[in-house]
C-alpha cells in the first residue's frame, strides 16, 4: 500500500457515489479533496456530507492542481468526453463502466492517455474482489478442467417510473451497455480470451425507446460457450456466475457486493454431478471492492505495481459490447472483427 496517499477528486453527485466514496474515504492511500457539481446548493450539500471541498463546475475541479486522480460517474454518454478532459487537465481518472460508448471514443481516450501520461482504469469493482479472484485462479490453474461453459446472469427490476437515465438512448441508456458490459467484462476475464462471435435478442418494455432484457451467447475458440442475459425486467437469480468445465464446475451465488449473506463460492470435482456428494464450499466475508478498487488504482499512480487491466482491455470490452448492438439489430450472430 502506498504511503503518500493521492488526493481525489469526483466530478458529479451520481448515485454511485454511495458505493466508491466510503471505500475511497476507509483507504489510508486516499484522500478526498472535493466533489463537484453544477448546482451550488447540491455541491455544498455532497462536499459537508463526504467532508470535502465544494466545485460548483466540473471545469474548477480539473484545475485544481493539489488533485491527482479523478472519478468519473457521469452518464455513459458523457465518460469518454470527460475522461479526456481530466487527462488534459493532468488527472489520472477512474471512469465508471462502461468506458466508453464505442471503439473510437475508447482510441481517443488511449490517445489522450499516451500524450500526457497519465492512467486510466475503467471501473469494474467486481475483478478486485477476493472471491472472484479465486474463480479466475482456479480456472486458469485447470480445477475444473478445460473450462467449457460460462453461464452468466445479471438482472434488476428497474421501475419505469419515475423517469430514469438507464432507458435514454440519448445518455447511453439500455442493458446493454449497463449490465450487458459485466456479462462481456466476465465472461472474457474468466477465459482469458476474446470471442469469435457474439448473438443478442431481446426485448423492449411496453413504452420504452431501448432494450431492457437481453439474452444471447458468446462463442470463443475450441467450442467455448458464454451464454447470458442481462435485464431490467426482472431479479436476479442465486447465482450470477456458473463456470463448467470438463472435470468440475464452480458456482458463484450472490454478487459479493452488497454484504448478503450467501457469499461463497461452491466447487465440485470429478465424476457425476449427482453422485459425488456436496460441493466444497469456500466462504467469502465481505471485502468492499470499492476499497480495492481505490487502493489498486492509487498503487499504479505511484508507480508500485501496473495497471491490472489496461485500455486495450477496455477496447476488447468495447468490441463485444457493439457486437451484442450489432447483433440485436440484424437478429442474427456477428462474428467479432466483421
Amino acid at each position: 500500500m502506498t504511503t503518500k496517499r493521492v488526493r481525489w477528486g469526483i466530478i458529479s453527485t451520481a448515485g454511485i457515489n454511495e458505493s466508491l466514496i466510503p471505500g475511497l474515504l476507509a483507504t489510508p492511500s486516499a484522500e478526498l479533496v472535493g466533489i463537484a457539481s453544477r448546482s451550488k446548493e447540491k455541491a455544498a450539500e455532497e462536499a459537508q456530507r463526504w467532508g470535502c471541498a465544494p466545485f460548483t463546475s466540473y471545469e474548477a475541479l480539473l484545475e485544481d492542481p493539489s488533485i491527482e486522480a479523478v472519478y468519473n460517474p457521469l452518464p455513459n454518454n458523457l465518460h469518454a468526453e470527460w475522461t479526456i478532459k481530466a487527462l488534459e487537465a493532468g488527472k489520472n481518472v477512474l471512469c465508471e463502466k462502461p468506458l466508453a460508448l464505442s471503439v473510437a471514443e475508447v482510441g481517443s481516450i488511449a490517445d489522450a492517455a499516451g500524450r500526457t501520461g497519465r492512467l486510466v482504469l475503467e471501473a469494474f469493482m467486481y475483478r478486485h474482489s477476493p472471491r472472484w479472484q479465486r474463480a479466475v485462479k482456479l480456472v486458469r490453474e485447470g480445477a475444473l478442467g478445460d473450462p467449457r461453459l460460462v453461464n452468466i446472469a445479471f438482472a434488476f427490476a428497474v421501475p419505469t417510473d419515475p423517469p430514469n437515465i438507464r432507458f435514454m438512448p440519448e445518455a447511453g441508456g439500455g442493458i446493454i451497455w449497463d449490465m450487458g458490459c459485466y456479462a462481456s467484462n466476465m465472461a472474457r476475464g474468466i477465459l482469458g480470451q476474446e470471442p469469435t462471435e457474439v448473438f443478442a435478442t431481446g426485448e423492449v418494455r411496453a413504452g420504452q425507446p431501448t432494450e431492457t432484457t437481453v439474452s444471447g451467447v458468446m462463442r470463443f475458440s475450441e467450442g467455448r460457450m458464454a451464454p447470458y442475459t442481462v435485464s431490467f425486467d426482472f431479479r436476479n437469480p442465486f447465482a450470477q456466475v456458473e463456470v463448467v468445465g470438463t472435470a468440475g464446475w464452480l458456482n458463484l451465488p450472490g454478487t459479493g457486493f452488497r454484504r448478503e449473506p450467501y457469499t461463497k463460492l461452491l466447487l465440485h470435482q470429478g465424476g457425476e454431478v449427482y453422485l459425488d456428494g456436496e460441493p466444497k464450499v469456500e466462504v467469502f466475508p465481505y471485502d468492499d471492492p470499492y476499497l480495492r478498487e481505490v487502493e489498486h488504482f492509487n498503487g499504479a499512480i505511484r508507480g508500485e505495481h501496473a495497471l491490472g487491466w489496461d485500455l486495450a482491455d477496455a477496447r476488447a470490452n468495447t468490441v463485444v459490447l457493439e457486437a451484442m448492438h450489432e447483433s440485436l439489430r440484424r437478429q442474427a450472430p456477428v462474428p467479432m472483427g466483421s
